[in-house]
């Protein structure tokens, strides 16, 4: 009896867990399946952000490289230089911080510097209200709009020295246009030769510098304005705001950072003037109308003191840096506020 009892204790077990197999199959066949998780959303962005900055540095390459060959190693090899007494022949001596010394006590120099700042504010203030007066005048639409654009922005295709020579003959005293029609309208008596005296001559190279660069610094505005969306001048015109109105609360914070952008490139390429005077002055009269720049060319080319001449340059790329931080830091702060 204990042997059939066994047996049949054996059977009644295995036929209960072939149910409960049967039955668990059953559920998993009915039950729904689970949706696999997908990858992690972070891992797709990481991936994305690394390509992204690889296309970056692809993109940004070729400009980096031009800069590093082109400034960085030349102003490396400049501050190395300076620190060097430099001969055009011979061996080069180490004399420290001697040649920026020599310069900060230059009065030569402090007088290049003097007459540059005063030629920079001078030129600056008047070329960007010239851009600003010129972008105005030809922002409305006219018959012959587009000639009178082109017109205005020619001269900015021409360089600093033809420019320079052109004006220069223009301005002769004998043969030029400009002195015959002054003494034709009784400013000047015949004779009188607008070169040798600085102020005139300033006033000249002022001038065509101003006549030189306007269309670009147009250009540039121009853009700004056509940005500024109609419907802010229609709804001012509805409130009754006159022109000057107009131009003050509308125009001129509309196109605060074009505007921006001029004077910092204004500021830069006239602070490092140099082509005008060369063409149109030669430093003349007396030494009086020397720029940095055409300062760090006679040390350089004339003077043949190329370690100085290096320590000249530093000080000028220095004083160009502080310059537009400065602006930089200016317009930052007039955005925030």
């Amino acid at each position: 009896m204990s042997v059939v009892q066994h047996a049949t204790d054996a059977v009644t077990r295995e036929h209960s867990i072939d149910t409960t197999r049967a039955r668990e199959d059953a559920a998993a066949v009915t039950r729904p399946s689970r949706p696999r998780r997908p990858a992690a959303p972070s891992t797709h962005r990481a991936r994305a952000r690394r390509a992204e900055a690889r296309s970056g540095w692809l993109l940004a390459a070729p400009s980096a490289v031009l800069i590093l060959l082109f400034f960085v190693v030349p102003f490396c090899l400049t501050l190395v230089m300076s620190a060097f007494d430099w001969p055009t022949f011979g061996t080069p001596k180490p004399v420290g911080a001697a040649n920026f010394a020599h310069v900060l006590s230059d009065p030569k120099f402090g007088q290049a510097l003097l007459f540059t700042v005063g030629y920079t504010v001078v030129t600056s203030v008047l070329g960007v209200a010239a851009s600003l007066g010129m972008a105005l005048l030809v922002r409305p639409r006219f018959g012959g709009r587009t000639a009178v654009r082109a017109l205005l922005f020619a001269p900015v295709t021409i360089g600093f020295a033809p420019a320079g020579l052109l004006w220069l003959s223009m301005s002769n005293v004998r043969t030029g246009v400009l002195p015959a029609m002054a003494v034709a309208l009784g400013i000047v008596p015949p004779g009188t030769d607008w070169f040798a005296n600085t102020g005139t001559t300033l006033a000249l190279v002022v001038v065509m510098t101003v006549w030189k660069t306007a269309g670009l610094a147009m250009l540039v505005l121009l853009i700004g304005m056509d940005s500024i969306p109609q419907e802010v001048y229609e709804a001012a015109k509805l409130d009754g705001a006159r022109s000057w109105a107009t131009l003050t609360r509308i125009t001129l914070p509309l196109i605060a950072k074009p505007l921006s952008l001029v004077i910092l490139l204004t500021v830069t390429t006239t602070f490092l003037a140099f082509d005008q005077f060369f063409a149109m002055t030669k430093g003349g009269p007396d030494n009086s109308t020397v720029t940095v720049v055409y300062y760090l060319y006679n040390a350089a080319f004339v003077n043949l003191d190329r370690g100085y001449a290096a320590a000249v340059a530093v000080v000028v790329v220095v004083i160009m840096a502080v310059i537009s931080v400065a602006q930089v830091r200016l317009q930052r702060g007039k955005d925030r506020a």
